[in-house]
């Protein structure tokens, strides 16, 4: 594995080991900021331009300003991967709430660039699929990406007691999405379903709903969780782990406990985004 070398801190190239910003920060004091996360494949990050779009506006519902254009954090993003040399990373861009002076109002946001390995998808959890435990929750202003994961990190003890991979959070029963990641179903009806609303809309759910209408009719509807225990086929869409497959929520199998086809179309398609979207970046290289 190769070691990560840089970070970039308000626009400025800094080693990592000697990268920081001030404590008075309300990222640290009061847990108030934004962030978002990319793959790099084979030393390209994977659908940057959507991904720097959906940062500004996380920023913007928080009332934060980008101190750099998207078209600048483009580039650093580029100069970041191509001084680390991986093949296989993360990229997290994060934009806190600033040095506050009375330790609650926000100031000037603070811009950190950081990248590390990210193993390739594992195939092997893939075909096993995961479990989900329901959890009545509904994230703040969930149409943010923002850095508050209280709720997601305090959970992961009982999900390691009932053997579980993420929490299934609703609302009164309206199934919403997970920590990190959306959730879609294929109803009893054969449509693919998912959340539309008081949700983060993911990048990799975007793809799926642009791009997967000719596989399956597509619906985007509040659910039930009546209707996810009664559904054929459900899996967790995110940017790690692109569509895995849930196969129990709770105490109930969905479909026959195993992923389906259609979780298996999903996948290829995105597969093959993924390698189109690689290839179109090497030629504009050329």
């Amino acid at each position: 594995m190769k070691e990560v070398k840089y970070c970039s801190i308000n626009g400025e190239m800094s080693p990592v080991e000697t990268a920081s910003i001030g404590v008075s920060d309300l990222a640290l004091l009061r847990g108030y900021g934004v962030f978002d996360f990319l793959a790099v494949r084979k030393g390209t990050p994977l659908f940057l331009d959507d991904y720097l779009a959906r940062f500004g506006r996380s920023a913007e519902i928080l009332g934060l300003e980008l101190p750099f254009s998207l078209e600048q954090l483009h580039d650093m993003v580029w100069l970041l991967v191509e001084a680390n040399g991986l093949q296989d990373a993360g990229i997290r861009l994060v934009l806190t709430g600033g040095y506050s002076e009375d330790g609650y109002a926000p100031g000037s946001p603070n811009l950190i660039i950081l990248e590390h390995y990210l193993a390739p998808k594992s195939e092997s959890v893939w075909n096993q699929g995961i479990k989900m435990v329901s959890y009545a929750h509904q994230r703040e202003l969930p149409e943010a990406k923002s850095i508050n994961y209280l709720t997601g990190i305090q959970l992961l003890g009982r999900l390691k007691k009932e053997g579980a991979a993420e929490a299934l959070f609703h609302e009164n029963g309206w199934v919403r999405e997970s920590a990190r990641s959306n959730f879609f179903i294929v109803s009893d009806q054969g449509k693919l379903v998912t959340p539309e609303k008081k949700i983060l809309h993911g990048i990799t759910r975007q793809r799926i709903l642009q791009s997967a209408g000719y596989l399956i009719d597509i619906e985007t509807r509040e659910i039930e969780l009546a209707e996810v225990f009664a559904a054929r086929e459900a899996f967790i869409t995110s940017t790690t782990k692109g569509n895995l497959p849930v196969v129990k929520v709770d105490n109930h199998l969905i479909g026959t406990g195993e992923p389906g086809p259609v979780s298996k179309a999903i996948s290829d398609l995105l597969d093959s985004q993924i390698a189109a979207h690689i290839s179109q970046a090497a030629l504009s290289k050329v």
